[in-house]
């Protein structure tokens, strides 16, 4: 019996097109929904990367994660405003590895400002 991956909130992915905002490519994401969702649910929920600098511009819904840190190759963003639900057949690769306790704190702190949880 084969037993289906786990996924693990924190990790980074490979994702095919997330198709919101006209994104096309494929892109990395980091899992912030908890394992026990992961678990018993057909889609994750993430939050993508731009290697786009400029894609912080100011915005306090967005984390600047250093290469190096889970797998990433170079400088990334994380796009806490972007937060979506993914399948997890769309999951190419990975994980590379997972954001530090730290970082991901800092994402999930975007998300909250993204959804009016938490104001600036």
């Amino acid at each position: 019996m084969t037993t289906a991956p786990l996924y693990h909130q924190g990790e980074i992915y490979l994702s095919r097109a997330l198709r919101q905002g006209g994104d096309t490519k494929k892109r990395p994401v980091v899992i912030v929904s908890l394992d026990v969702r992961n678990q018993y649910s057909t889609t994750l929920l993430v939050v993508p990367f731009s290697s786009d600098a400029a894609a912080l511009s100011g915005n306090p819904c967005r984390v600047l994660i250093l290469a190096g840190e889970g797998g990433l190759e170079r400088d990334s963003v994380a796009m806490g405003d972007l937060i979506t639900t993914v399948e997890k057949r769309y999951l190419e690769r990975g994980p590379y590895g997972s954001v530090s306790t730290e970082s991901l704190r800092r994402i999930q702190r975007g998300i909250q400002i993204a959804i009016g949880l938490y104001s600036v």
